[in-house]
């Protein structure tokens, strides 16, 4: 719509100009072929006229080239905004592709139905967390023994037992693999294999409440 009112604009232009060339031209040679008019008789008078009529030429001459080169520069931009337009239109329509692909494979994902359980069940964690980290440092409640090692919590009391030369049937790992719980163990009594044949033997030391 803006390159047919532009070049609506420049045929009007073009056409004033015309008119008055025609118009410079015809009153020219009035002066100089059949001398209406009393100031048409001077030579100087005529030599100006003509010297007007030289530069209105250049001059619509020069018009022209401006018009013509603007009416250029401005279709350039509208075609380079068009293209940049439709570029857009084109990435727009991706990302509204890309979305919904992005949506179809959301509702075929199975198990969105157990987020609301899952959702509570997280929560639960969170609160035996936070009661965790309250009650760092501080034994539950009850009547229980956990393995010693070094000195026994408070509130707990220390209980040593062990078993010595016990036969089995061979020294070797299959049979005997020695082991250290904290302060409890167990393995060969003596050096394995080489005085008391396969004798074996384990120590148990905890801390009770």
């Amino acid at each position: 719509a803006v390159v047919s009112t532009q070049s609506t604009g420049t045929s009007i232009f073009l056409h004033l100009v015309s008119t008055l060339k025609m118009i410079t031209v015809y009153f020219v040679l009035g002066c100089i072929f059949f001398g209406v008019g009393t100031t048409c008789e001077s030579s100087e008078l005529k030599s100006e006229l003509m010297v007007s009529m030289t530069k209105t030429t250049l001059l619509t001459e020069e018009l022209l080239t401006v018009q013509q080169n603007s009416t250029a520069v401005l279709t350039s931009k509208i075609a380079a905004a068009a293209a940049h337009i439709s570029q857009l239109q084109e990435k727009l329509a991706a990302l509204e592709a890309a979305q919904a692909a992005t949506n179809t494979r959301l509702e075929a994902l199975p198990g969105l139905e157990a987020l609301p359980g899952l959702e509570s069940k997280l929560e639960e964690l969170e609160r035996g967390q936070d009661e965790l980290q309250t009650n760092a440092g501080s034994w539950p409640a009850g009547s229980y023994c956990i393995f010693a090692n070094g000195a026994c919590p408070a509130g707990f009391t220390r209980h040593q037992g062990h078993i010595r030369a016990f036969d089995t049937y061979n020294h070797n790992e299959g049979y005997i693999k020695a082991a250290r719980f904290g302060d409890s163990y167990m393995g060969c009594h003596g050096p394995c294999g080489r005085y008391t044949s396969n004798d074996a033997e384990f120590g148990l030391t905890t801390c009770c409440k």
